[in-house]
């Protein structure tokens, strides 16, 4: 099993916890499916197990998936790949030109950016046509990480931003104005159009 609280998520065996997070994973799915891509990038994809999900959903779609940590795509690339390109990538200065991927998935990272909307921007530049975005829904996932880490099976996950259904919604209608906004347990989920005549 790796070693980051991000692939504890996707490793720990608990039945219960592991529902929850296929739940989520599937709802992420949905939504990404829904907008039909060819390509796809996976911003702060970690240890590559949204990749790697998103692959088996959508098999004829190539992924792309980028993180900071070289520790996360070493395991990414020795698990997961068959079922993504990954390479070293900073979220606020992606490597690659305007419009370069169908919709760009950016899940469960928003919340640990010191400049969330400087991140939104990029995210936004380098899609054609979606950004799909997951986030914490607060306080009632402070409140259930606290009971996972009294059982042991969640740690402190070094948020630094905590959305409420309002705050989310306010965030991704300055950026995405047409977003579809869903929720599912304790995780808010956004799908929008790009809207190429905003200002960046």
């Amino acid at each position: 099993m790796a070693g980051s609280s991000n692939a504890r998520r996707y490793t720990v065996n608990n039945r219960l916890y592991r529902w929850h997070i296929q739940q989520f994973l599937n709802a992420l799915g949905q939504l990404v499916e829904a907008t039909q891509p060819q390509t796809v990038l996976d911003v702060g994809c970690g240890e590559g197990f949204v990749a790697a999900f998103l692959k088996k959903r959508m098999p004829e779609t190539h992924i792309t998936g980028v993180d900071l940590s070289e520790t996360a795509l070493a395991y990414a690339r020795q698990h997961f790949g068959q079922c993504a390109t990954f390479q070293q990538a900073d979220i606020y200065q992606l490597p690659f030109p305007d419009q370069a991927f169908d919709t760009v998935v950016c899940s469960e990272v928003l919340e640990h950016l010191d400049d969330p909307d400087r991140a939104m921007r990029e995210l936004k530049r380098v899609a054609r046509r979606y950004v799909v975005i997951t986030v914490p829904l607060e306080p009632y996932f402070q409140w259930l990480n606290r009971l996972g880490q009294w059982l042991g099976v969640s740690e402190d996950p070094g948020h630094v931003q905590f959305w409420t259904r309002s705050g989310f919604e306010q965030f991704v209608r300055r950026h995405l104005p047409k977003a579809k906004i869903t929720r599912k347990h304790i995780y808010q989920l956004a799908q929008g159009p790009v809207a190429f005549a905003a200002s960046y």
